[in-house]
């Protein structure tokens, strides 16, 4: 047979067509039956149902408050500098009641202690200065005063307002002579009377703090020291010529005493020239006088003792002197050389603007 030529049907016979299409039904009810039973293990299609996004909500944003700002609080700072500032020669401050408290063991007298907002006892009443003066600066500290009227009323009218005055726990009657001197520009100084040298024979006379005192007695004495008068910016140790040298040389004994001036806002001066601070803490501004310009009662002796302070004063840019006793000699001296300081570059101010604050650690 030959094969049908392209693009020619080849003709089929009456069976050939009946047998094609019972072939072709054929294959029509194998796959009706077969889905079917597809759809009998599978079960109907399933439906996915449309996949709703739901839109993001965006919160708006929300409404905080301002917060009020916090109240800047300005804290003082801690001035170590006990120099007060003011005018040189005005008249000082008198006691402040804010500035006392009463005295544990002495009825009605008071005993000093620091205010409030940093208000110390030894910058209330220091004399005034001027803070930007830069010429070498000499103190000088007369102690005994208000032992005599005589003598201390002359101090009063001879000697410069720089010029302190150490009073005398023993000193009757003080009040009037206290009163002249913060008005004419003089700081005060307590004295504390300590066991100097050769004790007893040396004797710094009742209430003295003693090396073989029992220490309840010794804190005694010192509270009656300290309540005598009002109205001070330091304490020392000197009377007349007894400078509490044994006492001071007791370092433990020495501290207590110190720690206790400290706390009630005070400074400290050493009678003793060259004298040392214990290392401890909760030491006061301290300072040691650098030489007595009155131990030998010569008026050639007290001008030497002056200029070498003035020579201490221009190699270190300041000095502090002590004299021992208010005499009319050393008072003349003392005034006269006074006056013509300031024509050798230097200036006198009062003690307190040359006691050194103690450094942090100390």
């Amino acid at each position: 047979m030959k094969p049908p030529r392209l693009g020619v049907v080849p003709k089929l016979g009456g069976g050939a067509v009946l047998r094609a299409l019972g072939v072709f039904w054929g294959a029509v009810v194998l796959l009706g039956g077969g889905l079917g039973v597809g759809l009998q293990v599978l079960g109907p299609p399933v439906v996915v149902a449309p996949v709703v996004v739901a839109p993001v909500v965006v919160a708006a944003p929300a409404v905080v408050p301002p917060v009020a700002a916090a109240p800047v609080v300005v804290v003082p700072a801690v001035v170590d500098s006990p120099v007060a500032v003011g005018r040189p020669g005005a008249p000082v401050a008198a006691a402040d009641p804010a500035l006392l408290e009463g005295s544990p063991s002495y009825q009605g007298r008071h005993l000093p202690r620091p205010g409030a907002g940093q208000r110390l006892p030894m910058r209330v009443y220091a004399a005034g200065q001027d803070p930007g003066e830069t010429r070498p600066r000499i103190a000088i500290l007369l102690a005994d005063f208000g032992q005599s009227d005589q003598d201390s009323d002359e101090a009063i009218k001879g000697l410069p307002p720089a010029v302190s005055f150490a009073v005398s726990p023993y000193a009757r009657r003080a009040e009037r002579l206290i009163g002249s001197a913060r008005a004419r520009g003089h700081e005060l100084f307590a004295v504390v009377p300590m066991e100097p040298f050769n004790y007893p024979i040396n004797d710094p006379g009742p209430n003295a703090l003693l090396t073989g005192g029992a220490p309840g007695q010794n804190a005694l004495n010192l509270e009656w020291a300290l309540s005598r008068f009002n109205g001070y910016v330091g304490v020392t140790a000197v009377l007349g010529r007894m400078h509490g040298e044994r006492y001071a040389n007791a370092p433990e004994l020495y501290a207590v005493m110190l720690e206790e001036i400290a706390r009630r806002g005070l400074m400290y001066v050493d009678p003793r020239p060259g004298g040392a601070m214990p290392r401890t803490a909760g030491m006061p501004p301290y300072r040691a006088v650098d030489l007595v310009v009155d131990g030998i009662q010569v008026r050639a002796e007290v001008e030497a003792r002056l200029a070498q302070l003035e020579k201490i004063a221009r190699e270190r840019g300041m000095a502090l002197g002590l004299a021992d006793s208010p005499t009319p000699m050393t008072i003349d001296r003392i005034s006269a050389w006074a006056t013509s300081l300031p024509v050798r570059g230097m200036v006198l101010v009062p003690v307190s603007a040359v006691v050194a604050p103690v450094s942090k650690g100390n």
